[in-house]
């Protein structure tokens, strides 16, 4: 019989993690299949879980599998509570995939840092800021420089926009995950404020152009330092947090929609001092932006292009949208691989396979970072890379 390949994990994580959890020694044990004299020894370096029986134990924790090959267990962690809650949010959503999302990406970020130190690859600083008094339309503009976005480069992104402005965001060293089988009720986008590989967090489940936004919305809290939770409203949930979010809200769409470029579009030039606006109209513009609905008539508000009332009108009908697409369910899907591309995004996923090309990660530390078969590890290199054949 072949003998199974051990787990070269770090052992003080393996036990920080079982502690961590709240877990006697004889409870974890028997989680995760082993005898207790197995995993104490384990987790003193004198023995090894078998692979299968590490990642399990990963699961029993609730800990991606990347933290195990950490140098030093994580500190400083967010706690949890310190995240601004939805108005609408269960009680026990923190219990369950938000606060194992949340923690999930921390823990990538520390992985991230780590493999950054051992290929020598510095980190950019985030180093744009702003204060919720300064004006919206200035930070938009220096958003869009930042990120070298132009209109014309825009304009030609259409239904790959959130790719494209996703690309320019990661290539400022944001770290930008998408996050599966979370209701939208429980969170449409997170950001994590940090100086170094600061995290966006965006809901999976939104699949219109509002994903988009909600990316840009995130950023802006980066921006202003304000870590948090959002949903998908344009109403804040709390008072107070009502500045910081109707500031990012307000930035997001001047930063996607900028006032100059709509007001110079033939569609709103021909309307003249008309105050409606019908589907056809709006869809045209999201289109042009790369936008939702939506997003393109709050800018028509705040641009003094529409009323307060007639925005109000069609609120009712972009929420019987956004319920609908909570309630939705896909079949089919592209491969495994382009799934978690997407989810880790590419910049993530090429620091993991420059960490293997530096022999500082096996072929085996890449499957488990990258939460694949081993088999599958060349499938994903290649579209990290844009490679072919």
């Amino acid at each position: 019989m072949t003998k199974s390949t051990p787990a070269l994990i770090n052992p003080a994580i393996l036990r920080w993690a079982r502690e961590q959890a709240r877990l006697s020694p004889e409870a974890a044990a028997e989680g995760i299949g082993v005898s207790v004299n197995k995993l104490l020894a384990c987790e003193a370096g004198e023995k090894y879980l078998t692979f299968p029986q590490f990642l399990t134990a990963a699961n029993f924790y609730k800990r991606a599998p990347a933290i195990f090959y950490l140098d030093e267990p994580p500190k400083g962690f967010q706690p949890i509570q310190d995240f601004r809650r939805l108005r609408e949010t269960p009680e026990d959503a923190f219990k369950s995939g938000l606060e194992w999302s949340i923690r999930q990406a921390q823990e990538r970020r520390e992985l991230a840092l780590e493999l950054h130190r051992d290929v020598g690859e510095p980190i950019q600083e985030f180093r744009l800021q702003a204060t919720v008094n300064d004006d919206v339309e200035k930070i938009a503009s220096a958003i869009r420089e930042y990120l070298g976005v132009t209109r014309t480069g825009q304009q030609g992104w259409r239904a790959k926009a959130f790719d494209n402005w996703r690309t320019a965001i990661e290539s400022k060293d944001v770290l930008v995950f998408m996050v599966p089988r979370l209701a939208l009720t429980e969170m449409r986008g997170v950001a994590i404020a940090e100086t170094q590989l600061p995290i966006i967090l965006i809901n999976s489940k939104d699949r219109t152009n509002g994903r988009t936004f909600t990316l840009l919305h995130e950023f802006s809290h980066l921006v202003v330092r304000a870590s948090g939770i959002s949903g998908i409203d344009f109403v804040a949930p709390q008072p107070a947090s009502a500045i910081v979010e109707q500031f990012c809200n307000a930035v997001a769409g001047a930063t996607l929609v900028p006032a100059e470029w709509l007001l110079s579009e033939q569609l709103v030039r021909a309307k003249g001092n008309a105050i409606t606006w019908d589907d056809e109209e709006l869809a045209a513009l999201a289109s042009r932006f790369g936008v939702s609905r939506e997003v393109v008539l709050r800018r028509l508000l705040t641009l003094g292009r529409t009323t307060q009332a007639f925005y109000e009108s069609r609120r009712a009908s972009f929420q019987a949208e956004y319920d609908a697409l909570a309630d939705k369910r896909s079949s089919g899907g592209p491969e495994r691989h382009l799934v978690v591309l997407s989810q880790l995004g590419r910049n993530f996923t090429q620091l993991v396979f420059q960490g293997y090309y530096d022999r500082a990660l096996t072929l085996r530390d890449v499957a488990n970072h990258l939460n694949m078969q081993v088999t599958a590890v060349p499938n994903i290199e290649r579209a990290a890379f844009g490679l072919t054949g």
